[in-house]
């Protein structure tokens, strides 16, 4: 069946570089990795009379009936690399003949199997995980949002100015990927409710030391559980047998002043030099 596509394309074009079957044909840098593909049939032009409908040349795939092909993948890696993808069945060759016109007919109409490669935009595929092990640090990166519980509000401007962008609420930083055209999200970069609020504990704690104002702060408390309540500042109070015990110290050693939910501000971050500022609160968080 391949040597029939391949003398009906040689009868169909009078101009062209090669025509054969089994051409081997690079596709770098597609989110597909594969680097190369064989092509069962393929007509290629020269570059100085390149088709204005077909592009570098014409590609005809063969799919059998058990052949199990990603008709996606390979439609996208050679659409990417400019040719144009015929996939044919064999009721589109006789005993002795590639029936070409049928061909014709199914660009001319764009059906399913028919891509141009002046019409037809790769076909959106989800890239392989393994992707992602290109990268530094692979690890912590993914497709997927790692936080979709949170309301994500993306902002230019995360730890890598030139493609990232963080979320003013979780410190979730994601970029585009130009070769894939998905998002990365980089899971490292997140900042729970407990870590923004430990953090802010410490940051507001040496804020007030530094500023020798801890004797004049003068605390509002917000419960934080039974008997037990916190500061925006950070200080925590206890009530045990009608008497209040505060620390001053966030991370003093308070005997049992734990609270399930440590958050007293739901931070909205604002990238400044050097540090994230809360525009809620102002609290300065170095990056």
């Amino acid at each position: 069946m391949k040597s029939l596509a391949v003398s009906a394309l040689r009868q169909r074009f009078d101009q062209y570089v090669r025509c054969e079957p089994e051409v081997t044909v690079d596709v770098p840098n597609t989110p597909t990795l594969t680097d190369s593909r064989r092509a069962d049939a393929l007509i290629e032009f020269s570059s100085d009379d390149a088709n204005d409908y077909l592009g570098r040349g014409l590609i005809v795939e063969v799919q059998y009936a058990n052949e199990d092909k990603d008709l996606n993948a390979v439609t996208h890696d050679y659409l990417s690399a400019g040719y144009s993808v015929y996939w044919a069945s064999p009721d589109d060759f006789t005993n002795d003949r590639f029936r070409i016109e049928e061909m014709v007919v199914a660009f001319d109409q764009r059906a399913e199997t028919a891509f141009a490669a002046s019409w037809a935009d790769p076909p959106e595929i989800d890239p392989p995980e393994e992707y992602l092990e290109r990268f530094v640090n692979s690890e912590s990166l993914t497709f997927t949002d790692p936080n979709p519980d949170c309301n994500h509000t993306w902002k230019y401007g995360g730890s890598d100015l030139h493609d990232r962008e963080f979320c003013k609420h979780c410190r979730l930083e994601r970029w585009k990927d130009t070769a894939v055209e998905v998002y990365i999200y980089d899971e490292s970069t997140i900042k729970t409710r407990s870590d923004l609020a430990d953090r802010a504990a410490r940051a507001a704690f040496e804020q007030r030391k530094k500023e020798k104002k801890k004797e004049d702060h003068q605390h509002v408390w917000e419960p934080r559980g039974e008997n037990r309540y916190r500061c925006r500042c950070g200080a925590r109070l206890k009530e045990h047998k009608g008497e209040q015990i505060i620390s001053n110290d966030p991370f003093e050693d308070f005997a049992e002043m734990t609270t399930a939910d440590p958050q007293y501000c739901d931070h909205i971050w604002e990238r400044e030099d050097g540090c994230m500022r809360c525009i809620s609160c102002g609290l300065e968080d170095p990056l």
